[in-house]
Formats: structure tokens, C-alpha cells, sequence
């Protein structure tokens, strides 16, 4: 079984093992930089979503608050009413007609105060003889209930029950198996109203022996769900309101009483008025969001388990670490199969070269870039090849040094001063046969090339400049038969100035073969120089047919073909500065100036 894995592993490239051992390693690191990810996005989600929650819990109680207010400020005002003073200073508790009367008045001052809502209940002033306003709320049975007592035990300050079962709380038992699910569960609000007149000017209270009403507003628990109905809550969201008392005021899920209220986070959310929790419940975690309503003093509590959350959070990080997966699994298939490359590259290279060495061709090289093992080996492999080479040179290839060099003896013996001495010899023919303007051409064109080919520096004197270009001139007029009319004019302390060699030379070329070649007669050509600003200038000017503005700008960008205006530009430039160079101004038919721009103090 051994030797049968070894011969499997031995038919397998190293190419491939290479391969296979990298992406395992980059799977690995992926898998676990994944879960990590996956881990963090979710806590941090979690998170997120506390901060979320707890921002909506405080919206919530900021809109019930809002219309709770309203209920507070109207009860102080009636304390106030003036009407309600004189009827309850004055009404006959035992007359049935002044109770009708009363009852007829006192709805239209409650009414008044609070505005009609239809998840309202009653609106009710409360004795011990009578119900006054809106709904059914038994006198008798108020005045036994527990709701009674928190009032009173309030002194006139507005109280708030939770919700309570209105047959218990009022003693209706006849009622217990009635259709009351309308007003069957209600929570209330409460105050002593301690009326009083001031209007002598002086606060009047009513009368000792006069009952002080109660004022009582019973809201329908419908009231709190339509507040919060248009909210955003997830739908495995527990959603409650508790008294300070741990009593339950609302719920949005009937099994919150038996689920949470006995929790013990439930005395922390109590004493902590406000915040955010992670707490334990059993095996979950639940994240815990609560805000206490400073009207109520009612704390409005959300709650939900991880297990509930992480079905709508994990499909978006999953989503991200498939779509991070998916690159970063590309990524690494490739840069699995670059490093396996790089490590078999080289020794496929090597191999070869190592058959064509042995086939007698040691002028293989293969290129050494790093320092690593294998790189040593060819560095080797290099140096031997070095070596067999220079062995072949010192065998075989002597005799065919010895002949390069007779040869090239042979080609130095061909220097420019045989070129002059015919130049001059065709010269001095010219002189016997008395054909001057032969001799001139030949004389000036001797003088160019001594300038040009002897002379190898990149700066001489204007004066030697103007001279070369004076031959080249005096040849171009011979060619143009008496068609040219050419003038230099300098100003003398420019002559012994350092220029660039043959930084005219282009231009006048140019004129030469561009400007005049469609014209018959009347070729004017100047060129000019002078001192301005601590610079000098120089100008070649003809009035041949000019260049448009998309070709000078051609030319200048190196997409034309005049090669040398664009040189001297470039070489002006790395001479002496950007500041320096030349510029062309040229339209077409009407001809072409260079000015040309180099520093007073020209230096190479």
C-alpha cells in the first residue's frame, strides 16, 4: 500500500503538488478569516441593532407622550373652570333633577377639554352619588375599587393605572359573561379635582363639606396599539409597557405575563429608567431596549432573542462573506498557480537549457533575478556555461580575432583627412579648369564637414556657427539659381557668444525644402539676432508657404516628421531650462518664423 501511494505521488507534477498545497492553505486561512468575519458581523449586528431598537422605543414613547400630554394639561385646567366650581358648590346631590341638569352641563365642559377619540372609553367626573360625562362607569363600584384609592393617595396630583379587567375592578360581576370586549380590559388615568374660583381676585375653594370630585379618563388598550401601529418592529419582537410596579399596561403578545415579567432583568430595566441590554434568558440572549416616559412614569420595553434576530441578519452577512468568498477563492487559485510558477518556472527553464547544453549549445543563458536556492543553481549553471565558452574562444576563435583585426586596420586607414585631401583635389581641378563656382561648392563644403566631423563638442561661437551656415547657404544658392535673396543681420557683441552647434541649421533646412519648393523666384530668407531682457534671441524668417497651427502643433507633440525642429526645442530645454527654446509663428502662404530664445550667459 506504501509503495503504491509513492508510485501515485511520483506520477503527480510538482507543479501540481505545489499548487494543491497552496490553495489548501489559502482555503484554510479563508475558511477561518470567514467565520471570524461572519462572528463579528454578527455581534456588531446585534449590536446595531440594539442602538436601532432602542431608538425606536424612544420615538414610541415620544409620540404616546405627545397625545398623554394633552390629557395632563386639560385636567389642570379644569382645576381652574370656574363652572365647574359654581356646579359643584352648589348641586344637591339628592335632587335627580339637578344630578340631570349637572350632568347635562358637565358633558359640555368636559367636552370642552378633551376631544372626542374613539379609543377612548369614558370621560367621566366620578362621586359618590352620580357619574357625570361620557361612558359607563358605576359609582358605587368605583368608589370600592383600588383605582379609587391610588387617586386619593394622589392629593390631586394626576395618577395613571395600568390596565385592569373592568369587571374586577369595579365589582360587575353580572357582567362577566357579557360581550364587553370593547371596553373589557381599559387602563386609566385619575385625578382629586381640588376646583376653586378666582374670579374676585381671590382663590376660593369649595366648601368643607362638599365631596371633592374625581376626574377619570379610561382608555381602551387599543389605544396604545393604534399609537404604535404605523412603527417599524420585527415580527419576533416582544413589545410591552410596565407599570413601576411590574404591573403590565400593554403588551403586543398575550404571553409576555407568563414570558418575561418575572424575569429578574425586569427589576434592572425598572431602575434604570433608559438604556440597552444583552441579557440572559434560559439558553438565549435577548437584546433588551427600554425608555421610561416621564408623563406616565410607565416603562415601554422591546425584547428579542438571537435566535429570533439571526435569521434576518445572517442572509445579509452570509451574502457578503459568499460574495468576499468568491473573490478571495479566485484570488487564490491564483496566486496558488503563481506561486507554484515561480518555484517550477525556473526549474523547467533550467532543464532546458541543461538539453541544449548537452546538444553543444552553450550560449544558453537564463536570466538570475533573486537569491533563493534555485536561483543559485542557475547561477551555477551560468557560470559553467561562462566558463566552456570562454574555453571555445581560446581554442577556436583566436584566428578569427586575428583576422577582425587586419580588417579593421585596414578600415582606420579610411579617416576624414582622405576625405579632405579629395575634396581639395577635386578643388584645385576645378581652379585649372578655371570653373570657380565648382571650387567655391567643393571649398565650402570641405570647410562644413571639418566643422562637423572634427569638431566634437556641443557648444561653439556664434561667430563659427554663422560661418558653417554661411557654406551651407552659399551651397543652397547655387541649387536655387539666383531665386534666393538671403541676409544675416547680428549684433557684433553676439558673434563671440557660446551656442549650441548647429541650432540654425534645422530651420534653414527646412525653409530651404519646405518653405521655397513650389516657388519660382523671389525666395527671402533673414536671419537676425539681438540682446533683450538679459537674453538673447535669434530669428530665421522666410516667406515660403508656411505651416498651419494643427501642424506646428503636430510637430511640437512629436506626432510630425520634422525631426530636427523638434530636437533643437528638446535639446534648448535640457541645455538651459524650460523658460528657453524656440516658438514658431507660421500661416499658411505667408510664411514661417523661428524665434529662437537662449540665455544672455550660454553655457552647455
Amino acid at each position: 500500500m506504501k509503495d503504491k501511494l509513492y508510485r501515485w505521488n511520483s506520477r503527480i507534477k510538482l507543479r501540481t503538488k505545489l499548487f494543491l498545497l497552496f490553495f489548501a492553505l489559502m482555503m484554510v486561512t479563508l475558511i477561518l478569516s470567514s467565520y471570524g468575519y461572519y462572528s463579528y458581523s454578527l455581534d456588531d449586528a446585534m449590536n446595531q441593532y440594539g442602538k436601532d431598537a432602542y431608538q425606536n422605543i424612544r420615538q414610541s414613547n415620544t409620540i404616546l407622550d405627545q397625545k398623554l400630554s394633552k390629557v395632563v394639561k386639560s385636567s389642570e385646567l379644569m382645576i381652574k373652570d370656574g363652572e365647574i366650581y359654581r356646579i359643584f358648590n352648589t348641586i344637591n346631590p339628592k335632587d335627580p333633577n339637578d344630578l340631570l341638569k349637572y350632568d347635562r352641563e358637565l358633558r359640555r365642559i368636559i367636552g370642552k377639554y378633551f376631544d372626542y377619540d374613539e379609543q377612548l372609553y369614558s370621560q367621566t367626573i366620578m362621586t359618590s352619588y352620580y357619574t357625570f360625562g361620557q361612558g359607563f362607569i358605576p359609582y358605587d363600584g368605583f368608589m370600592e375599587s383600588a383605582l379609587y384609592r391610588h387617586i386619593q393617595k394622589g392629593n390631586g396630583r394626576l395618577v395613571w393605572e395600568p390596565t385592569y379587567d373592568f369587571v374586577k375592578m369595579f365589582q360587575q360581576e353580572s357582567l362577566a359573561n357579557s360581550d364587553i370586549d370593547d371596553f373589557r380590559y381599559l387602563f386609566s388615568c385619575g385625578r382629586v379635582l381640588n376646583v376653586f374660583d378666582n374670579s374676585t381676585g381671590e382663590i376660593t375653594s369649595l366648601e368643607h363639606d362638599r365631596e371633592r370630585p374625581v376626574l377619570l379618563i379610561n382608555f381602551k388598550s387599543d389605544f396604545i396599539a393604534d399609537t404604535f401601529k404605523n412603527l417599524s418592529f420585527h415580527d419576533n419582537q416582544l413589545f410591552f409597557i410596565i407599570a413601576p410596579d411590574g404591573s403590565l399596561v400593554y403588551s403586543n403578545r398575550d404571553t409576555v405575563q407568563s414570558e418575561v415579567l418575572h424575569a429578574g432583568w425586569i427589576s434592572e430595566v425598572l431602575s434604570g429608567k433608559t438604556g440597552t441590554l444583552r441579557v440572559k434568558e434560559g439558553r438565549d440572549t435577548m437584546v433588551v431596549s427600554y425608555d421610561t416616559s416621564p408623563v406616565t412614569g410607565w416603562t415601554l420595553v422591546s425584547a428579542i432573542r438571537n435566535k429570533d434576530l439571526i435569521p434576518q441578519v445572517s442572509p445579509n452577512i452570509i451574502a457578503t462573506v459568499t460574495r468576499l468568498g468568491a473573490v478571495v477563492l479566485m484570488v487564490s487559485l491564483i496566486l496558488a498557480y503563481l506561486m507554484s510558477m515561480m518555484f517550477t518556472k525556473p526549474l523547467s527553464k533550467l532543464t532546458a537549457a541543461i538539453r541544449k547544453t548537452g546538444r553543444g549549445d552553450f550560449e544558453s543563458r537564463i536570466p538570475v533575478r533573486g537569491y533563493g536556492e534555485i536561483d543559485q543553481v542557475i547561477r551555477r549553471f551560468n557560470d559553467m556555461n561562462d566558463k566552456i565558452q570562454q574555453l571555445i574562444h581560446e581554442n577556436y576563435e583566436v584566428k578569427l580575432l586575428e583576422k577582425q583585426a587586419q580588417i579593421h586596420q585596414l578600415n582606420t586607414q579610411l579617416n576624414p583627412h582622405f576625405l579632405y585631401n579629395t575634396l581639395n583635389l577635386i578643388n584645385c581641378i576645378a581652379i585649372e579648369q578655371e570653373s570657380d563656382e565648382i571650387g567655391k561648392i567643393v571649398s565650402s563644403l570641405s570647410r562644413m564637414l571639418q566643422y562637423t566631423v572634427e569638431n566634437d563638442k556641443s557648444t561653439g561661437t556664434l561667430r563659427e556657427e554663422l560661418e558653417w551656415l554661411e557654406g551651407y547657404v552659399f551651397i543652397m544658392r547655387c541649387r536655387f539659381e539666383g531665386r534666393l535673396d538671403y541676409a544675416c543681420f547680428v549684433e557684433p557683441e553676439l558673434m563671440n557668444g557660446e551656442v549650441p552647434r548647429l541650432f540654425l541649421q534645422p530651420f534653414v533646412e527646412n525653409a530651404f525644402l519646405h518653405g521655397f519648393e513650389h516657388m519660382e523666384d523671389g525666395c527671402v530668407l533673414r536671419i537676425s539676432g539681438w540682446r533683450e531682457n538679459r537674453r538673447r534671441y535669434f530669428s530665421v524668417r522666410d516667406n515660403g508657404q508656411g505651416i498651419s497651427s494643427e501642424r506646428i502643433a503636430e510637430i511640437m507633440n512629436e506626432k510630425g516628421s520634422s525631426v530636427g525642429m523638434r530636437n533643437v526645442h528638446r535639446r534648448l530645454k535640457l541645455m538651459y531650462g524650460d523658460e528657453y527654446g524656440i516658438t514658431v509663428q507660421s500661416n499658411p502662404g505667408r510664411g514661417t518664423t523661428i524665434l529662437i530664445c537662449l540665455p544672455e550667459a550660454a553655457g552647455p
